[in-house]
């Protein structure tokens, strides 16, 4: 996931009012999904603050989030794809070697997507690469979109679920409540990599 600050409570109200004041839902929706290309984890937070809201329906939510996170994924895989006309790379990395990657990818497709979309900074290497050695299209597409589908539909049942306890047991308004989770999970992410690399530097 992507971080978006050490104010993401603040980004997030102010970006949720921005979008509550378009009138129509097909324009949110358009904005969220352009969002996830630069900050996944507001546009999740958003799209469910906006849901638990009424104002646009948890189906256009999440189609919008979810489509833009996969337009993302596809835009990875189309950049390692466009790396193989550069001239140098090319002459370097494809012939032999990018024919044994490219067999050892489509062999583990499945986990290598599913993993790369949890697990936050594989996405970027993982799916170059598959565009680099030109993994079939079809079969990757197709792992991406099941991925994204089982992640966004994932938070967005958690947000929802923890969102509904805070908001019935600490009186927080709705809105906020449900997009907690995700801003939780945001500031975590950096803070879980700072302490790793705190600890490895650390050790002898």
């Amino acid at each position: 996931m992507t971080s978006f600050g050490a104010e993401p409570s603040a980004l997030l109200a102010w970006f949720q009012a921005a979008l509550a004041g378009m009138a129509a839902p097909a324009v949110i929706a358009l904005v969220l999904a352009l969002t996830t290309l630069l900050l996944e984890d507001l546009a999740i937070a958003a799209g469910v603050a906006l849901a638990t809201q009424g104002v646009i329906s948890w189906e256009l939510s999440l189609a919008a989030v979810g489509g833009g996170i996969a337009l993302g994924d596809m835009g990875l895989y189309a950049m390692g794809l466009g790396a193989t006309r550069v001239p140098w790379l090319r002459k370097r990395y494809v012939g032999d070697k990018s024919t044994w990657a490219r067999e050892q990818i489509v062999r583990r497709l499945p986990s290598a997507v599913l993993l790369a979309r949890v697990v936050p900074g594989l996405r970027l290497a993982t799916y170059t690469a598959c565009g680099f050695v030109r993994v079939p299209i079809v079969p990757f597409t197709a792992w991406v979109m099941l991925a994204v589908t089982v992640w966004t539909v994932g938070l967005y049942g958690l947000s929802a679920a923890i969102g509904q306890a805070l908001a019935k047991h600490l009186g927080l308004p709705p809105p906020l409540a449900v997009a907690i989770p995700i801003l939780v999970l945001a500031a975590a992410v950096p803070l879980v990599r700072h302490l790793r690399t705190r600890f490895t530097t650390a050790r002898p």
